[in-house]
């Protein structure tokens, strides 16, 4: 694999197995977001052209998200999308492959897989 660093490799792995539980984090932040802005999920529903059974899935973590419907999600709540997916990125810092700070801001996954490659290390 060109040039292809070992440790995204392993996070991207560890994201990828760890899908189920990644749903219901975001799920939960959606539902979180929506309570906070006082939106019902019909609201939502009209908001992002999706029906209500499909949001309360989402919010469960039943169900996977495609960034289209994310974007939509986030444009109704009026949430950062850039700020969102910030914490799941993988960078690097100072020679030092490290996973960008915000990933241990009380992120459940996000610490599993700080704690998944420090175990590696």
């Amino acid at each position: 694999m060109n040039n292809v660093s070992i440790d995204v490799l392993e996070v991207n792995n560890y994201i990828v197995k760890h899908r189920r539980e990644f749903n219901k984090e975001i799920g939960k932040m959606i539902k979180e977001w929506r309570l906070k802005k006082k939106i019902s999920i019909e609201e939502m529903s009209c908001m992002t052209f999706m029906a209500p059974s499909y949001i309360n899935q989402l919010e469960r973590g039943t169900n996977g998200i495609s960034l289209n419907k994310f974007i939509l999600i986030c444009n109704a709540l009026e949430i950062n999308l850039k700020e969102v997916l910030e914490i799941y990125i993988y960078k690097k810092q100072t020679n030092e492959d490290v996973l960008y700070s915000k990933l241990q801001e009380g992120k459940c996954i996000s610490e599993n897989i700080l704690e998944y490659i420090k175990c590696k290390m």
